[in-house]
């Protein structure tokens, strides 16, 4: 079982519709009321993917709509089944959460060489937080990815049939330190009475995550900007709108009966 969570910057019929297209382009013969889709893969020996139970889970957010996944799958191919779906969905309705911005201050070298990791980010960030920066590294002997967001530093090292997460939550850091030679920078992070080591930093990643963290930990809660306030009640057009894409959906098919009769008389209770 594999989980990811996704922020998508539309409200959450569209993200439902668009979501459920593509699975259905896929062959994943979505259903499920509304707000919950599920489906199942068949197994694909050309892609060395076996069959999986695939559910989304969709609320909404004041930025949009957060969706979460469970995909139940023997192997290792769960996210791939994900970016599948990503890619039928499209990037333009992702919330990158700061992802672009830190690719693009990579130096190209890094770029190329994390391709597989930086892929692989969106898979796991919490639906709550954003990419500060990105940096690439050895650490306990493997190559990968070092990612500073504003809840918590991780590394991350995909290779073929395997991976490795290795995270610190930001309370738990007391501090990061760097050191530089002519070979590259190390970063030390220094949490719960621990040392961890990051050698083989390109010069100047080291320095850029170490600013970032220091700028979020000095941030004083209190001049953070106020959680929004959450979303009013749709209104009366909107359920209509509502019970107009219920009824698309069901003629394509992808809502039963009984789910469609359950739906509506539920919208129309609310007119």
């Amino acid at each position: 079982m594999r989980a990811a969570e996704w922020m998508l910057v539309c409200p959450p019929e569209q993200a439902e519709n668009s979501i459920r297209g593509a699975m259905a382009e896929l062959g994943l013969e979505p259903e499920g009321p509304l707000g919950s889709i599920r489906g199942k893969s068949k197994t694909a020996l050309l892609k060395n993917r076996w069959s999986a139970t695939v559910e989304a889970i969709l609320s909404r957010e004041p930025s949009g709509t957060k969706v979460v996944w469970r995909v139940d799958m023997l192997g290792t191919k769960h996210y791939e089944l994900l970016a599948d779906i990503a890619e039928g969905v499209g990037d333009e309705m992702f919330d990158d959460r700061g992802l672009r911005g830190a690719i693009d201050r990579l130096h190209k070298a890094s770029r190329i060489f994390g391709r597989k990791e930086v892929r692989h980010v969106r898979n796991l960030l919490y639906a709550t937080e954003r990419v500060l920066e990105l940096g690439q590294g050895l650490y306990q002997g493997k190559q990968g990815l070092i990612v500073l967001t504003s809840e918590r530093l991780f590394f991350l090292e995909k290779s073929l049939g395997s991976e490795t997460l290795e995270e610190f939550s930001l309370p738990a850091i007391h501090s990061l330190t760097v050191s530089k030679k002519m070979g590259g920078e190390k970063l030390t992070v220094h949490a719960s009475g621990n040392q961890s080591d990051i050698k083989q930093m390109m010069h100047g990643q080291a320095d850029a995550i170490v600013r970032a963290f220091r700028t979020v930990k000095e941030t004083p809660r209190s001049t953070q900007p106020p959680a929004a306030p959450p979303p009013a009640a749709p209104p009366q057009a909107d359920l209509l709108g509502q019970i107009e894409r219920l009824a698309e959906l069901h003629s394509r098919g992808i809502l039963t009966e009984g789910e469609f009769e359950a739906k509506k008389a539920e919208l129309m209770g609310r007119l």
